[in-house]
């Protein structure tokens, strides 16, 4: 999973939507976003097993929200302070990973904590 994120071609790719449910707290903690890749083709990812989201995003620059650079990490600090919270309420994250997107155009940050992702065509 790791390198399946870490090897899509992110740079220059589009960030187009963001969407957030939590239509069923606690079962269904999923974040959504739309990517245009460089080549036009349009891409659902869906990461779910969420525990936490961190956005930094920036306004104001009439421009596409183009990504600089995006990973997938498997261990940091903050992904070891989110584990030790959890952790706190009984539930073990040992396969916890950070979704790390920086944007080219606003150097907005988002971190999604999600225990998976997947990818769906866009239709």
């Amino acid at each position: 999973m790791k390198d399946e994120f870490n090897n899509l071609y992110w740079h220059d790719a589009i960030l187009e939507s963001f969407y957030l449910d939590r239509s069923n707290p606690g079962h269904q903690d999923t974040v959504k976003l739309l990517i245009e890749w460089p080549e036009g083709k349009k891409t659902y990812l869906e990461f779910f097993d969420c525990y936490e989201l961190q956005m930094e995003m920036n306004f104001g620059i009439v421009a596409n929200e183009s990504i600089l650079t995006a990973e997938c990490i498997t261990e940091s600090e903050e992904i070891e302070d989110v584990r030790e919270k959890w952790q706190k309420m009984g539930v073990d994250l040992k396969d916890l990973k950070c979704f790390f997107i920086n944007t080219n155009s606003t150097n907005s940050i988002l971190k999604i904590f999600a225990l998976n992702f997947r990818m769906q065509n866009f239709e």
